[in-house]
């Protein structure tokens, strides 16, 4: 069996673990990041770390690059093609994968990892988009390449934060801001903290509303009794994915409307690092925190200017630079991604029900435009989201990856007996 890794940039870094990310932390511990799923502690022994250790973003891509790398020294049947795939058409026997090159090749199974998607900007006015000080990729924008002045961060979750701790650290001055709808702010990790025990928590998993009400009590109760709040997040980690199968369509929608920023600033939690240089940063009224819904923008020799509106009032601020952080954009429909554009062309892919990635079944199986299962075109990570929502942090991308590792070597195996 031929595998061929099609990656235009260095495998192991991608976007969020390049060379500009060496001040961003990984927001969980070494212990708990490492990308063999059967030996836990490979990270810290690759890296000679302590299993607490929060690591920068460009180590662990460094980490993932030659773990890798050693695998392919041993298997010379793997190899990586430093190319995108722009189209891949079903054949006869499998697929037919064209490269941005024009060189085609056939595969029986392809599994589809293309990770996070930029952010969508289609939301916001055409003024700002159009913008030279507007960045809408928020991981590939060197913060020392924004313009002098003030910074707005759109979006108030790690990538946020990551922005405004990096600001602190650059020798220009100004004020660095974030503007989101809800105004959470993502809560502080505690890398030593584990899991409690779920079955003792008491977790109506029912609806969204009564798992949201049995968990800060459970929060509650915890704290009260010595313990951490976090120790119940951490809990809800493995049940999580059979939560959201166990809900129906109209209950992930309501979550999603109502409670995923409130949860997600308590899931996703920033590294004790960046949250003290964020709070220097507020203590020296260099950071301000805004809630609104920008609905205007406006070119000025002073920097643009941006009217947000909250609980009905327009207010106005000029910046020098806004980036975007509100997240990657799951809707394939305005994903610019050619790949992604020519699966939908042939009616490969669709979109799920809740436009946060590809419709699928809960092992990746893409579903087409007809409503059919396709056993060999698997997705991974990102990409689920719609069907298994805890789908974007490196255990559950790692367990995801060694099934389909382990489905498509027992298939090889069944052809060769």
């Amino acid at each position: 069996m031929r595998l061929r890794l099609f990656s235009p940039e260095e495998p192991g870094r991608g976007a969020a673990y390049g060379d500009i990310s060496a001040q961003w932390l990984m927001n969980g511990p070494a212990r708990a990041m490492s990308i063999i799923a059967d030996d836990s502690g490979h990270l810290v022994s690759a890296l000679r770390c302590y299993p607490e250790t929060l690591v920068t973003r460009e180590r662990f891509g460094a980490y993932v690059g030659a773990t890798l790398r050693a695998a392919l020294a041993e298997r010379p049947q793997m190899c990586i093609e430093r190319t995108a795939v722009i189209d891949i058409d079903r054949g006869r026997h499998g697929f037919v994968l064209t490269d941005s090159r024009g060189h085609r090749f056939r595969a029986r199974t392809v599994v589809l990892a293309l990770g996070n998607a930029i952010p969508a900007d289609d939301f916001l006015p055409h003024e700002l988009r159009e913008s030279r000080r507007y960045f809408g990729d928020p991981w590939r924008t060197r913060i020392d390449e924004l313009p002098a002045g003030d910074m707005l961060c759109i979006g108030s979750g790690l990538t946020a934060m990551d922005r405004v701790a990096a600001f602190r650290h650059t020798m220009q001055g100004g004020t660095a801001y974030t503007l989101a709808r809800h105004g959470y702010l993502p809560a502080r990790e505690a890398p030593e903290i584990r899991a409690c025990r779920y079955s003792e928590l008491g977790i109506d998993e029912d609806t969204p509303l009564s798992l949201f009400r049995t968990v800060r009590t459970a929060m509650s109760r915890r704290t009260a009794a010595g313990g951490d709040w976090r120790e119940v997040a951490e809990a809800l980690r493995n049940p999580s994915q059979r939560i959201w199968l166990g809900w129906t369509t109209a209950q992930r929608r309501r979550f999603l409307e109502r409670l995923a920023a409130l949860w997600g600033s308590l899931r996703y939690r920033v590294p004790p690092a960046t949250d003290d240089a964020v709070i220097a940063l507020r203590r020296a009224g260099r950071y301000v925190p805004l809630q609104g819904e920008i609905v205007a923008a406006s070119e000025s020799e002073h920097g643009i200017a941006i009217d947000y509106r909250r609980r009905g009032e327009r207010h106005q601020i000029t910046v020098a630079s806004v980036v975007n952080c509100t997240g990657p954009n799951g809707d394939l429909h305005t994903n610019p991604n050619p790949l992604i554009r020519a699966l939908l062309r042939r009616g490969l892919i669709r979109r799920d029900p809740l436009a946060l990635g590809l419709d699928a079944t809960s092992y990746g199986e893409a579903i087409d435009a007809e409503g059919l299962v396709d056993e060999r075109l698997i997705a991974v990570g990102p990409m689920l989201r719609g069907i298994l929502f805890e789908s974007t942090a490196v255990p559950e991308i790692v367990e995801q990856a060694r099934a389909i590792a382990i489905r498509i070597a027992r298939e090889r195996e069944g052809r060769v007996a």
